[in-house]
Protein backbone atom coordinates (compact mmCIF):
# COMPACT_ATOMS: atom_id res chain seq x y z
CA UNK A 1 0.00 0.00 0.00
CA UNK A 2 1.41 3.57 -0.67
CA UNK A 3 2.30 5.69 2.19
CA UNK A 4 -0.09 7.94 4.04
CA UNK A 5 -0.09 10.82 6.14
CA UNK A 6 -2.33 11.08 9.40
CA UNK A 7 -3.93 15.04 7.53
CA UNK A 8 -6.96 14.50 5.42
CA UNK A 9 -8.23 15.67 2.61
CA UNK A 10 -10.71 18.35 2.00
CA UNK A 11 -12.84 15.92 -0.29
CA UNK A 12 -13.86 13.74 2.61
CA UNK A 13 -12.23 11.55 4.68
CA UNK A 14 -9.35 9.83 2.85
CA UNK A 15 -5.66 10.75 4.29
CA UNK A 16 -4.12 13.46 2.35
CA UNK A 17 -0.68 12.07 0.64
CA UNK A 18 3.02 12.87 2.45
CA UNK A 19 3.84 15.37 -0.76
CA UNK A 20 0.80 17.64 0.39
CA UNK A 21 1.94 17.83 3.97
CA UNK A 22 5.27 19.17 2.97
CA UNK A 23 3.88 21.46 0.15
CA UNK A 24 2.14 23.04 3.03
CA UNK A 25 4.82 23.69 5.32
CA UNK A 26 6.49 24.68 2.62
CA UNK A 27 4.00 27.58 1.76
CA UNK A 28 3.78 28.33 5.93
CA UNK A 29 7.64 28.44 5.88
CA UNK A 30 8.00 30.76 3.01
CA UNK A 31 4.81 33.27 3.95
CA UNK A 32 7.39 33.25 7.22
CA UNK A 33 10.22 34.35 5.81
CA UNK A 34 8.93 36.51 3.37
CA UNK A 35 7.03 38.49 6.10
CA UNK A 36 10.17 38.83 8.07
CA UNK A 37 12.18 39.93 4.93
CA UNK A 38 9.53 42.75 4.63
CA UNK A 39 9.08 43.80 8.31
CA UNK A 40 13.04 44.45 8.15
CA UNK A 41 12.86 46.04 4.48
CA UNK A 42 10.27 48.53 6.11
CA UNK A 43 11.18 48.61 9.31
CA UNK A 44 7.94 47.59 10.68
CA UNK A 45 8.65 47.55 14.35
CA UNK A 46 10.24 50.77 14.04
CA UNK A 47 7.13 52.02 12.38
CA UNK A 48 4.54 50.43 15.05
CA UNK A 49 6.80 51.92 17.91
CA UNK A 50 5.92 55.14 16.44
CA UNK A 51 2.35 54.59 16.06
CA UNK A 52 1.96 53.99 19.59
CA UNK A 53 3.97 56.50 21.48
CA UNK A 54 1.19 58.29 21.69
CA UNK A 55 -0.60 54.87 23.85
CA UNK A 56 2.23 53.99 25.75
CA UNK A 57 -0.05 54.06 28.63
CA UNK A 58 -2.00 51.12 27.52
CA UNK A 59 1.40 48.80 27.14
CA UNK A 60 0.92 48.02 23.27
CA UNK A 61 4.50 47.28 23.47
CA UNK A 62 3.91 43.77 25.19
CA UNK A 63 1.08 42.73 22.76
CA UNK A 64 3.82 40.56 20.67
CA UNK A 65 4.85 38.00 23.60
CA UNK A 66 0.72 38.31 24.34
CA UNK A 67 0.22 37.07 20.67
CA UNK A 68 3.20 34.74 20.59
CA UNK A 69 1.11 33.16 23.34
CA UNK A 70 -1.96 33.11 21.10
CA UNK A 71 0.04 31.86 18.35
CA UNK A 72 1.44 29.28 20.91
CA UNK A 73 -1.85 28.51 22.63
CA UNK A 74 -3.74 28.18 18.90
CA UNK A 75 -1.41 25.44 17.67
CA UNK A 76 -1.33 23.38 20.73
CA UNK A 77 -5.40 23.63 20.16
CA UNK A 78 -4.77 22.77 16.24
CA UNK A 79 -2.62 20.03 17.47
CA UNK A 80 -4.98 18.03 20.12
CA UNK A 81 -8.36 18.39 17.66
CA UNK A 82 -5.80 17.05 14.36
CA UNK A 83 -4.93 14.05 16.85
CA UNK A 84 -8.46 13.34 17.69
CA UNK A 85 -9.62 13.69 14.13
CA UNK A 86 -6.61 11.09 13.22
CA UNK A 87 -8.69 8.84 16.35
CA UNK A 88 -12.02 9.25 14.73
CA UNK A 89 -10.95 8.35 11.18
CA UNK A 90 -8.99 5.20 12.14
CA UNK A 91 -12.12 4.55 15.20
CA UNK A 92 -14.31 5.17 11.57
CA UNK A 93 -11.97 2.63 9.58
CA UNK A 94 -11.91 -0.11 11.94
CA UNK A 95 -16.08 0.05 11.97
CA UNK A 96 -16.12 -0.11 8.32
CA UNK A 97 -13.71 -3.14 7.96
CA UNK A 98 -16.16 -4.70 10.81
CA UNK A 99 -18.97 -3.46 8.92
CA UNK A 100 -17.78 -5.63 5.77
CA UNK A 101 -16.47 -8.26 7.99
CA UNK A 102 -20.24 -8.87 8.90
CA UNK A 103 -21.89 -8.21 5.83
CA UNK A 104 -19.09 -11.32 4.26
CA UNK A 105 -20.23 -13.44 6.96
CA UNK A 106 -24.19 -12.71 6.80
CA UNK A 107 -24.00 -13.24 2.78
CA UNK A 108 -21.98 -16.72 3.41
CA UNK A 109 -24.30 -17.57 6.17
CA UNK A 110 -26.75 -16.69 3.68
CA UNK A 111 -25.61 -18.38 1.13
CA UNK A 112 -25.05 -21.62 3.44
CA UNK A 113 -28.46 -21.64 4.82
CA UNK A 114 -29.85 -21.50 0.95
CA UNK A 115 -27.51 -24.75 0.12
CA UNK A 116 -28.75 -26.24 3.22
CA UNK A 117 -32.43 -25.96 2.35
CA UNK A 118 -32.18 -26.76 -1.35
CA UNK A 119 -30.03 -30.00 0.01
CA UNK A 120 -33.21 -30.92 1.90
CA UNK A 121 -35.53 -30.50 -0.65
CA UNK A 122 -33.27 -32.21 -3.28
CA UNK A 123 -33.55 -34.91 -0.36
CA UNK A 124 -37.32 -34.88 0.50
CA UNK A 125 -37.74 -35.00 -3.61
CA UNK A 126 -35.69 -37.94 -4.04
CA UNK A 127 -37.10 -39.79 -0.81
CA UNK A 128 -40.90 -39.12 -2.46
CA UNK A 129 -40.37 -39.85 -5.61
CA UNK A 130 -38.19 -43.60 -5.00
CA UNK A 131 -40.12 -44.63 -1.66
CA UNK A 132 -43.69 -43.25 -0.94
CA UNK A 133 -44.20 -43.21 -5.06
CA UNK A 134 -42.96 -47.03 -5.00
CA UNK A 135 -45.45 -48.32 -2.29
CA UNK A 136 -48.62 -45.58 -3.57
CA UNK A 137 -47.55 -47.93 -7.16
CA UNK A 138 -47.81 -50.87 -5.21
CA UNK A 139 -51.14 -49.99 -3.57
CA UNK A 140 -52.64 -49.37 -6.77
CA UNK A 141 -51.71 -52.64 -8.58
CA UNK A 142 -52.69 -54.50 -5.09
CA UNK A 143 -56.33 -52.62 -5.45
CA UNK A 144 -56.38 -53.25 -9.08
CA UNK A 145 -56.09 -56.92 -8.69
CA UNK A 146 -58.95 -57.06 -6.12
CA UNK A 147 -60.51 -54.90 -8.47
CA UNK A 148 -60.65 -57.53 -10.99
CA UNK A 149 -61.30 -60.64 -8.41
CA UNK A 150 -64.33 -59.11 -7.08
CA UNK A 151 -66.08 -57.71 -10.20
CA UNK A 152 -68.55 -60.51 -10.32
CA UNK A 153 -68.58 -61.95 -6.79
CA UNK A 154 -68.48 -58.83 -4.21
CA UNK A 155 -70.02 -55.72 -5.64
CA UNK A 156 -69.52 -53.80 -2.44
CA UNK A 157 -65.48 -55.29 -2.69
CA UNK A 158 -65.11 -53.92 -6.04
CA UNK A 159 -66.58 -50.39 -5.46
CA UNK A 160 -64.25 -50.65 -2.34
CA UNK A 161 -61.52 -50.83 -4.68
CA UNK A 162 -61.84 -48.31 -7.57
CA UNK A 163 -62.28 -45.74 -4.59
CA UNK A 164 -58.87 -47.00 -3.43
CA UNK A 165 -57.47 -47.02 -7.09
CA UNK A 166 -58.20 -43.08 -7.42
CA UNK A 167 -57.71 -42.42 -4.28
CA UNK A 168 -54.16 -43.74 -4.94
CA UNK A 169 -53.61 -41.99 -7.94
CA UNK A 170 -54.81 -38.90 -6.53
CA UNK A 171 -52.05 -39.27 -3.52
CA UNK A 172 -49.55 -39.60 -6.61
CA UNK A 173 -50.50 -36.70 -8.26
CA UNK A 174 -50.36 -34.48 -5.52
CA UNK A 175 -46.78 -36.36 -4.34
CA UNK A 176 -45.86 -35.19 -8.01
CA UNK A 177 -46.62 -31.79 -7.94
CA UNK A 178 -44.46 -31.56 -4.38
CA UNK A 179 -41.99 -32.95 -6.10
CA UNK A 180 -41.88 -30.61 -8.74
CA UNK A 181 -42.15 -27.54 -6.17
CA UNK A 182 -39.08 -28.50 -4.33
CA UNK A 183 -36.98 -29.58 -7.37
CA UNK A 184 -37.43 -28.16 -10.36
CA UNK A 185 -37.44 -30.88 -13.00
CA UNK A 186 -35.33 -30.71 -16.02
CA UNK A 187 -33.29 -28.61 -14.11
CA UNK A 188 -30.47 -31.34 -13.41
CA UNK A 189 -30.86 -33.39 -16.82
CA UNK A 190 -31.21 -30.07 -19.21
CA UNK A 191 -30.39 -27.28 -17.39
CA UNK A 192 -31.63 -23.49 -16.50
CA UNK A 193 -33.34 -22.37 -19.72
CA UNK A 194 -35.34 -25.76 -20.35
CA UNK A 195 -36.09 -25.89 -16.65
CA UNK A 196 -37.65 -22.36 -16.82
CA UNK A 197 -39.53 -23.17 -20.41
CA UNK A 198 -40.69 -26.15 -18.28
CA UNK A 199 -42.24 -23.93 -15.19
CA UNK A 200 -43.39 -21.25 -17.65
CA UNK A 201 -45.47 -23.79 -19.27
CA UNK A 202 -46.75 -25.06 -16.49
CA UNK A 203 -48.17 -21.59 -15.49
CA UNK A 204 -49.79 -21.21 -18.85
CA UNK A 205 -51.62 -23.81 -17.77
CA UNK A 206 -52.75 -22.88 -14.46
CA UNK A 207 -53.37 -18.90 -15.61
CA UNK A 208 -55.03 -18.96 -19.44
CA UNK A 209 -55.92 -15.84 -18.63
CA UNK A 210 -52.75 -14.65 -18.52
CA UNK A 211 -49.99 -14.53 -21.32
CA UNK A 212 -45.92 -15.43 -20.92
CA UNK A 213 -43.10 -14.39 -22.74
CA UNK A 214 -40.12 -15.84 -21.87
CA UNK A 215 -36.52 -14.99 -23.33
CA UNK A 216 -32.95 -17.05 -22.66
CA UNK A 217 -29.96 -14.82 -24.39
CA UNK A 218 -26.47 -16.18 -23.36
CA UNK A 219 -24.62 -19.03 -22.14
CA UNK A 220 -25.91 -21.25 -18.54
CA UNK A 221 -24.13 -24.26 -18.92
CA UNK A 222 -21.30 -23.77 -16.54
CA UNK A 223 -23.15 -21.97 -13.59
CA UNK A 224 -22.83 -23.50 -10.37
CA UNK A 225 -26.26 -25.15 -8.48
CA UNK A 226 -26.48 -22.31 -6.11
CA UNK A 227 -26.50 -19.81 -8.97
CA UNK A 228 -28.87 -21.99 -11.04
CA UNK A 229 -31.54 -22.86 -8.37
CA UNK A 230 -31.39 -19.40 -7.21
CA UNK A 231 -32.38 -18.07 -10.47
CA UNK A 232 -34.89 -20.96 -10.96
CA UNK A 233 -36.50 -19.61 -7.78
CA UNK A 234 -36.26 -15.86 -8.51
CA UNK A 235 -38.92 -16.70 -11.49
CA UNK A 236 -40.78 -19.32 -10.13
CA UNK A 237 -41.53 -16.71 -6.93
CA UNK A 238 -42.27 -13.87 -9.57
CA UNK A 239 -44.82 -16.70 -11.42
CA UNK A 240 -46.77 -17.35 -8.02
CA UNK A 241 -46.85 -13.13 -7.22
CA UNK A 242 -48.59 -13.00 -10.40
CA UNK A 243 -51.06 -15.93 -10.10
CA UNK A 244 -51.95 -13.45 -6.64
CA UNK A 245 -52.39 -10.85 -8.18
CA UNK A 246 -52.17 -10.16 -11.79
CA UNK A 247 -54.21 -13.25 -13.40
CA UNK A 248 -54.92 -11.65 -16.42
CA UNK A 249 -51.39 -9.80 -17.03
CA UNK A 250 -48.80 -9.93 -19.77
CA UNK A 251 -45.87 -11.28 -18.35
CA UNK A 252 -42.31 -10.72 -19.78
CA UNK A 253 -39.51 -12.84 -18.38
CA UNK A 254 -35.74 -12.04 -19.16
CA UNK A 255 -32.56 -14.21 -18.81
CA UNK A 256 -29.48 -12.90 -20.21
CA UNK A 257 -25.86 -13.15 -19.46
CA UNK A 258 -23.79 -10.99 -20.48
CA UNK A 259 -20.63 -11.72 -22.57
CA UNK A 260 -18.08 -9.27 -21.04
CA UNK A 261 -15.48 -11.94 -18.74
CA UNK A 262 -16.14 -12.51 -16.06
CA UNK A 263 -20.03 -10.86 -16.75
CA UNK A 264 -23.03 -11.27 -15.04
CA UNK A 265 -27.03 -12.57 -15.19
CA UNK A 266 -29.84 -10.09 -15.04
CA UNK A 267 -33.03 -11.50 -14.60
CA UNK A 268 -35.80 -9.66 -15.66
CA UNK A 269 -39.59 -9.85 -15.31
CA UNK A 270 -42.40 -6.85 -15.62
CA UNK A 271 -45.96 -7.44 -16.09
CA UNK A 272 -49.02 -4.77 -16.53
CA UNK A 273 -51.70 -5.74 -13.81
CA UNK A 274 -52.28 -4.03 -11.19
CA UNK A 275 -49.10 -3.03 -9.74
CA UNK A 276 -48.88 -2.19 -5.95
CA UNK A 277 -47.73 0.64 -3.90
CA UNK A 278 -44.68 0.27 -2.52
CA UNK A 279 -44.54 2.76 -0.12
CA UNK A 280 -47.11 0.74 2.21
CA UNK A 281 -45.87 -2.63 4.03
CA UNK A 282 -46.32 -5.79 2.28
CA UNK A 283 -47.32 -8.74 4.36
CA UNK A 284 -45.90 -11.46 2.35
CA UNK A 285 -42.37 -12.47 2.49
CA UNK A 286 -41.56 -14.03 -1.61
CA UNK A 287 -39.66 -10.72 -2.27
CA UNK A 288 -37.77 -10.70 0.81
CA UNK A 289 -36.46 -13.87 0.53
CA UNK A 290 -36.18 -13.21 -3.28
CA UNK A 291 -34.28 -10.51 -2.28
CA UNK A 292 -31.59 -12.45 0.27
CA UNK A 293 -31.35 -15.27 -2.35
CA UNK A 294 -29.30 -12.67 -4.92
CA UNK A 295 -27.51 -10.68 -2.26
CA UNK A 296 -26.63 -13.93 -0.90
CA UNK A 297 -24.59 -14.38 -3.89
CA UNK A 298 -23.28 -10.85 -4.00
CA UNK A 299 -26.19 -9.28 -6.34
CA UNK A 300 -28.86 -6.34 -6.51
CA UNK A 301 -31.95 -6.99 -6.47
CA UNK A 302 -34.05 -4.33 -7.25
CA UNK A 303 -38.33 -3.91 -7.59
CA UNK A 304 -40.29 -0.91 -9.32
CA UNK A 305 -43.88 -0.59 -9.26
CA UNK A 306 -46.77 1.53 -8.94
CA UNK A 307 -51.21 1.02 -8.39
CA UNK A 308 -52.38 0.14 -12.01
CA UNK A 309 -48.73 0.59 -13.07
CA UNK A 310 -47.74 -2.84 -13.46
CA UNK A 311 -44.80 -4.42 -11.56
CA UNK A 312 -40.96 -5.11 -12.42
CA UNK A 313 -38.07 -6.90 -10.73
CA UNK A 314 -34.54 -6.82 -11.97
CA UNK A 315 -31.68 -9.18 -10.29
CA UNK A 316 -28.25 -9.15 -11.30
CA UNK A 317 -26.18 -12.40 -10.14
CA UNK A 318 -21.80 -11.99 -10.87
CA UNK A 319 -21.47 -15.22 -12.69
CA UNK A 320 -18.00 -15.40 -10.77
CA UNK A 321 -19.67 -15.18 -7.03
CA UNK A 322 -17.27 -16.00 -4.90
CA UNK A 323 -17.63 -15.36 -1.07
CA UNK A 324 -14.64 -14.26 0.98
CA UNK A 325 -13.07 -17.16 3.03
CA UNK A 326 -12.38 -15.63 6.73
CA UNK A 327 -8.35 -14.80 6.86
CA UNK A 328 -8.12 -14.52 2.77
CA UNK A 329 -6.40 -12.05 1.02
CA UNK A 330 -9.82 -10.32 0.09
CA UNK A 331 -11.61 -10.51 3.29
CA UNK A 332 -12.06 -7.55 5.25
CA UNK A 333 -11.10 -8.69 8.36
CA UNK A 334 -7.86 -10.46 6.34
CA UNK A 335 -6.81 -7.38 5.68
CA UNK A 336 -7.96 -5.07 8.50
CA UNK A 337 -4.72 -8.02 10.40
CA UNK A 338 -2.47 -7.28 7.66
CA UNK A 339 -2.31 -3.73 8.22
CA UNK A 340 -1.50 -4.22 11.64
Amino acid sequence: MPPESSTTSAEGNAPAPRSTVWRDLACVAALTVLAAALGAFFDFGERVYQWTRSVERFQLDELPATLFVLASGLAWFAWRRYGESQRELRRGRALEQEAERLLADNRRLASQGIDAQESERRHLARELHDELGQYLNSISLDAARIRDLSAEREPEIHRVSLALIQSAHHVYREIGGMIRRLRPIGLDEFGLPTALEHCVDGWRERLPGASFALTVEGDFSALTDTQNITLYRLVQEGLTNVSKFARHARVEIYLVRTSADPGEIVVTMADDGPGTDLTKPRAGLGLIGMRERVEALGGEFHIASKPQGGFLFCARVPVQARLPVPGAPNDPAGLAKSEK
